[in-house]
């Protein structure tokens, strides 16, 4: 367990000092060193989380504990701190509201119909509608022109 410095002063209990005095040019009295061990005794320094800060005295113990899916250790002057996972998937929804859910570390399984090419590149997944334009004729023309063997919407031709 933690305590305090054990100190002997001449004549003090607590400190008279309240700022520092630095470069003083002159010996120190009795009351100047018992002071100054006082105050180094008394000290403290705080710790900060996420939610504040606390002071912590000489001779406190400051404990570290796990929250959900964290656990801590000590070995020796060793602090451990260990998490499991924390993500929690990710859920796709369609314009029909359907949904596809995909866990932690599973794959997005991702198609394409009616002429639709899915493709992936240098990490970039490519969603290609080429072979549909190419079948349909929006460019006017004459009812017998045929695209990929397709012919042309609203047969006629252009004006």
């Amino acid at each position: 367990m933690p305590t305090k410095a054990a100190i002997v002063t001449r004549s003090q209990s607590t400190s008279s000092i309240s700022s520092d005095n630095l470069n003083k040019n002159e010996p120190l009295t009795f009351e100047d060193i018992d002071s100054t061990l006082i105050n180094l005794r008394d000290s403290t320094h705080a710790i900060a989380g996420d939610s504040g800060s606390k002071e912590v005295s000489q001779g406190d113990t400051v404990t570290i504990a796990g929250g959900t899916g964290i656990s801590t250790s000590v070995s020796g002057s060793t602090v451990t701190i260990e998490g499991t996972s924390q993500a929690q998937g990710i859920t796709f929804q369609a314009p029909d509201s359907s949904q596809i859910a995909v866990s932690d570390g599973n794959i997005l399984p991702v198609a394409g119909a009616g002429g639709i090419t899915i493709g992936t590149s240098n990490g970039t997944l490519t969603v290609d509608a080429s072979t549909i334009n190419n079948a349909i004729n929006i460019d006017g023309g004459s009812s017998t022109t045929t695209y990929g063997g397709t012919t042309t919407i609203n047969g006629g031709t252009s004006a």
